[in-house]
């Protein structure tokens, strides 16, 4: 079965914490989180859309410049979804550069702040100079952003400041079943992708595809498609110790096939992860055993930890195994 999300994370687990996510067969990419970006090419960062920001910490939100400067001349908007202050942290970046020369310029930039029951929308265009405009709040039930053929969730997290967690979930996957294809003497083209966007729109049975200049129904092309449940991948970065924060969070991230999770400190130094409102590697562990996920992978390591950097890696790996 092909994924259709492909993710990685941008830098090595003592650098800043950012996870690119690639929609596979489609110019369009995510991140979570917006720290240092360099390593990720112009062609993929062209691909972004939408940046999902848990806080505005400098290590996770110092690379809205590079990514700035990359899209000034995109036709395609660039939507940011953060915590309450990322409007007007937007607007304090925004507001550190002249523009009075680009007024030609096709980018426009939605900011949506997140709170509890609700989220805050402001808009910067360059058509205006970036000046801010603000929009009606709209109300948040868990959900940021749906779309066939997927969702995009946060949920409310402390960090001694609010933060947030996403996760996101396809719909469904639909695998298309070569050897029935092929029984039919079908070709593999543009037409599947067409086919599959039917099927997820719930098409009528009556619906038609051109295929080699025949013409076949949803109903003669049932049996090439076969449904499986779709892919999870969540993200936590920068959350405090407190059982109440952990059980949030193994709720959000129940079940997913892929779960990133910081790891800033380990066991032995618990009291200064309480104390600076970061998970311990053994807590990252706990939280993806219980929540049942299939993957996880550890990040966000404190840099004291660099003269032995697989401890904190084991410590989360004997937790989640055990």
């Amino acid at each position: 079965m092909k994924p259709t999300f492909h993710h990685r994370l941008v830098n090595n687990s003592f650098e800043d914490p950012c996870v690119y996510v690639r929609v596979l067969r489609e110019k369009r990419a995510f991140l979570f989180d917006l720290g240092f970006i360099s390593r990720l090419s112009p062609s993929d960062i062209q691909k972004v859309t939408d940046v999902f920001e848990t806080h505005t910490h400098i290590d996770h939100f110092i690379g809205f410049d590079i990514m700035l400067r990359a899209l000034l001349r995109r036709e395609t908007p660039l939507k940011i979804f953060g915590p309450a202050n990322i409007i007007e942290c937007t607007e304090g970046k925004l507001k550190g550069y002249t523009w009075n020369l680009i007024q030609e310029y096709p980018l426009r930039i939605e900011v949506f702040g997140i709170e509890e029951g609700f989220i805050r929308h402001a808009g910067f265009y360059a058509e205006n100079c970036f000046r801010r405009k603000d929009y009606e709040k709209i109300s948040f039930d868990g959900i940021v952003l749906k779309e066939p053929p997927f969702e995009i969730k946060a949920v409310c997290l402390k960090h001694q400041i609010p933060s947030l967690g996403f996760s996101l979930k396809e719909d469904f996957h639909i695998n298309i079943d070569k050897a029935a294809l092929g029984g039919m003497g079908l070709p593999v083209g543009q037409w599947l992708s067409e086919f599959k966007k039917a099927v997820r729109e719930n098409a009528s049975v009556k619906t038609e595809f051109k295929i080699s200049g025949k013409r076949y129904s949803m109903k003669e092309l049932e049996g090439i498609a076969k449904i499986t449940r779709g892919q999870k991948i969540s993200y936590i970065s920068d959350s405090s110790m407190d059982e109440a924060n952990i059980k949030k969070i193994i709720d959000f991230v129940k079940d997913s096939d892929t779960l990133y999770c910081e790891a800033y400190f380990i066991e032995k130094d618990r009291e200064r992860a309480v104390e600076r409102h970061h998970l311990t590697a053994k807590t990252a562990g706990r939280i993806a055993r219980e929540a049942g996920v299939k993957n996880l992978v550890v990040m966000h390591f404190s840099p004291k930890y660099r003269e032995f950097p697989d401890e904190p890696e084991k410590e989360a790996m004997m937790e989640y195994n055990r």
